[in-house]
């Protein structure tokens, strides 16, 4: 017996769990997909492949081991920053950014341990064995990376207070 499968037309519910692949009762799963590999949904429903890469320059040491980190200024500005040993490159448009190259302490084992959190023009960098560091972009060729200074304004009182 030949076996039918209904037209999927929807895919507004991404990827789902494994754990769902049975429930066929639920509205979710006929708008879901068990796997999306190099495609993303759309909000009104359909599915597009992904976007893809091309090669804009040579890595600064291509014997070691870099990683390649988005920084989205706004929706004009996007950058990609090279990290690699010791140093961050930036990238802009399908080009280095002049000769922006900014020191940095992480070596080359450490590159894909470190974690990102950006806000408009300030990243958060963070690793265990590292400082958190902050890395700001003042204009498009003004690039800085620095200690990341904890405030200390809205912190507990130290002292307890006297119970009644």
């Amino acid at each position: 017996m030949t076996t039918l499968y209904p037209v999927q037309d929807a895919f507004i519910r991404g990827e789902i769990s494994p754990r769902l692949h049975a429930r066929a009762s639920l509205e979710l799963y006929r708008a879901a997909l068990s796997k999306c590999t190099n495609f993303v949904t759309l909000p009104h429903g359909g599915i597009r492949k992904r976007g893809g890469t091309y090669f804009c320059a040579q890595v600064k040491a291509p014997s070691k081991a870099t990683r390649l980190i988005p920084f989205i200024f706004s929706a004009d500005q996007a950058y990609a920053l090279e990290f690699g040993d010791l140093y961050i490159r930036v990238y802009a448009y399908g080009a280095r950014v002049g000769t922006v190259e900014v020191v940095s302490p992480y070596p080359e084992a450490d590159l894909f341990d470190l974690q990102f959190v950006q806000s408009a023009d300030q990243m958060w960098i963070t690793h265990k064995d590292h400082p958190v560091k902050v890395l700001t972009r003042t204009a498009h060729t003004t690039w800085t990376l620095a200690d990341f200074v904890f405030s200390t304004a809205h912190t507990t009182r130290s002292t307890p207070r006297p119970r009644r």
